[in-house]
């Protein structure tokens, strides 16, 4: 599939999602996204790598972290920002991306 045909799939979860380029390989920005978290729904920004980063398989990046939920969290800096993320791997690079994406939420709740 496509990173165009990937990202309509992904607007349907996210309207104002935004199909960005870091070295030729693709990110998925997700703005304002509503994250299940403890009962409540907390807003963030997601940053979704449907690829190897580091030895990660995928990874998902949030504008802040959630401590209480996940392991190891680290910060970093991509495309001029800041970004969160958990120690979770093995979530496989040949998922559709909103596979992947809910995958990586799930972490969360």
């Amino acid at each position: 599939m496509t990173a165009e045909f990937q990202l309509v799939a992904l607007r349907r979860i996210n309207r104002r999602a935004e199909l960005w380029d870091e070295g030729g390989h693709p990110l998925v920005y997700l703005p304002s996204m509503q994250i299940q978290h403890s009962g409540d729904k907390v807003p963030v920004d997601g940053l979704l790598c449907p690829r190897s980063h580091g030895s990660y398989t995928t990874r998902l990046f949030l504008s802040q972290p959630f401590p209480n939920r996940g392991q190891n969290w680290t910060v970093h800096h991509i495309m001029g920002r800041a970004w969160h993320t958990m120690s979770f791997n093995k979530v496989s690079a040949s998922l559709p991306w909103s596979e992947i994406l809910a995958i990586h939420l799930g972490q969360l709740k």
